[in-house]
């Protein structure tokens, strides 16, 4: 936004050493140029200022949601959901009531189905709830769903398809497949269901756009295939982009970019190229995180979705192309085999950093291992609202001492970047925030905290969703913090969430938010 605009809050939180609060902020050209007094910024600003008034609310830095599957979650916004459907019958009932309204032929995706629940899996009463319509139950965790026979026969699966490395198809007693699938098997679905139209997709983009700036989000890191990038950049051509954006493409379109020349980092001030994403393994709710110790009560150790050597030679060509690696690890085992992949390899020549996405589940022999090779960790504390319970039930206690260590990664020099994982997660960072000082549920559980000496502050919170993902990006001197020359990017908060109590942070408001000088979002 060209033209000169001065701020003034009831306090501003730079994240600058130099300066970490002040009262007014002036703005030219999208960017800051001061932060100060009242006095101070006035003696700077021109006849032609325009004084925008945010009292009492607390300026902040515009959060980062660091892990979002953009396009998929806005979709979500207005999609089929079964969760809290409370128990299998349940959830045939939801598929029985929406079935037949749906159009003849439609493609049914219903998120939120507990993968708990699959020896209940029962394609008969599957098939007759969907009125002849192809349907995916897809678990909360998106690693693991149940098809119906419809849509197993539009895919192509059947007793006779062999199981994808990384993935599993459960079978009943004659070998049938019961529909339940797991990991790389259930990219079949995703891969071969329709995709909306463009303009349907388009529509949705501007919908989560406009929702993450109610939140104080002003940037984004997606995962996602080059269709949804280019969603994207088609906002940006047409000005209608107002979220930083920094886009991971998974693994399989590693020759492409390679072929290109495309590098980690290149793009615009609003669009850039992340890392390619790879998925060492799968998910605490399906069973398919990848141990070093079998899960309690079973000889599983969960999925390893990739060879060992095949993913370090992937990581390797990647790296020497000037493509990072961005790696899904969230059991010990996965996390382990990514770190040892991620020291051979390095980080020299690249733009960005490597990073693990999850880290959920850490040995303790590997705690200090991201911080001191330069690996970002890119968390999701809000999962712990879901997981503590399975997390507990799953892994045992013993283990879930290096689960979300959020504090001794940080003590261990560790970049944190935090992120919802929507659509697995709600895109609400109040509730990152919050489980990050409590550790607790949503139920309150714990009520002194889940391993409580793991808890953060609220100000290490906000660096990690600010500082954090700056980094990440290789933007730390362009964005992440307010101070001169830096992108006027923010939030004005009702409640302040680095002093507030942690249960208020769960209710608190954002007043406005700022994009490039540009309110993009006003409550009033």
């Amino acid at each position: 936004m060209s033209g000169n605009q001065a701020f003034r809050a009831g306090l501003i939180r730079t994240l600058d050493d130099e300066r970490p609060t002040g009262e007014c902020m002036l703005v030219r050209e999208g960017r800051v140029a001061a932060i100060g007094t009242k006095a101070e910024v006035e003696g700077m600003a021109d006849g032609a200022t325009r004084w925008v008034d945010l009292r009492p609310h607390t300026v902040l830095p515009g959060l980062t949601d660091s892990h979002i599957h953009l396009v998929e979650w806005a979709l979500g916004l207005t999609g089929r959901e079964v969760s809290g459907a409370g128990s299998m019958a349940g959830v045939l009932a939801r598929v029985r009531a929406e079935a037949p309204a749906a159009e003849e032929g439609e493609w049914l995706e219903f998120r939120g189905w507990d993968p708990s629940w699959r020896s209940e899996a029962d394609l008969t009463a599957l098939d007759e709830a969907s009125a002849g319509r192809p349907v995916a139950l897809i678990a909360h965790d998106l690693h693991s769903g149940w098809l119906n026979s419809e849509a197993m026969r539009r895919l192509g699966i059947d007793a006779d398809r062999r199981e994808p490395v990384g993935g599993r198809v459960e079978r009943d007693a004659s070998g049938r497949p019961t529909g339940v699938l797991l990991e790389r098997a259930l990219d079949w679905w995703y891969q071969g269901r329709p995709r909306p139209g463009a303009a349907e997709r388009r529509a949705a983009l501007r919908r989560g756009q406009a929702a993450l700036h109610r939140r104080g989000v002003t940037a984004v890191h997606s995962v996602e295939a080059p269709d949804s990038l280019r969603l994207v950049l088609e906002l940006e051509a047409a000005d209608e982009l107002r979220l930083r954006v920094l886009h991971h493409v998974p693994q399989r379109f590693l020759d492409s970019l390679i072929e290109c020349g495309l590098r980690s980092g290149f793009g615009s001030g609003w669009v850039r190229l992340g890392g390619i994403k790879y998925f060492t393994d799968g998910a605490l709710g399906s069973r398919t995180a990848w141990m070093l110790e079998p899960y309690e009560g079973s000889r599983g150790r969960g999925v390893q979705r990739l060879d060992v050597e095949e993913f370090a030679a992937d990581v390797s060509r990647a790296a020497r192309a000037g493509l990072a690696a961005t790696v899904h690890a969230i059991g010990d085992a996965a996390v382990r085999m990514t770190l040892d992949t991620l020291e051979r390899t390095g980080n020299a020549g690249l733009a960005i950093p490597h990073r693990i996405e999850h880290l959920q589940c850490v040995h303790p022999d590997d705690l200090s291992r991201a911080g001191r090779l330069g690996i970002v960790a890119s968390m999701q504390p809000s999962h712990m609202l879901t997981d503590i319970s399975l997390a507990e039930e799953r892994w045992g206690t013993e283990r879930c001492r290096g689960v979300f260590a959020l504090h001794s990664l940080l003590e261990a020099g560790t970049v944190l970047a935090f992120g919802s994982d929507a659509p697995v997660e709600t895109a609400d960072p109040r509730e990152g925030f919050y489980a990050a000082a409590t550790r607790r549920d949503r139920t309150g559980y714990p009520a002194d905290g889940w391993y409580p000496h793991e808890r953060i502050t609220g100000l290490e919170t906000l660096i990690a969703y600010t500082m954090g993902p700056a980094r990440a990006a290789g933007d730390a001197d362009r964005r992440g913090r307010l101070a001169p020359g830096f992108a006027a990017d923010f939030a004005a908060w009702e409640t302040d969430p680095v002093e507030a109590d942690p249960d208020a942070v769960l209710s608190a408001d954002t007043a406005a938010t700022v994009v490039g000088g540009e309110i993009v979002f006003s409550r009033d």
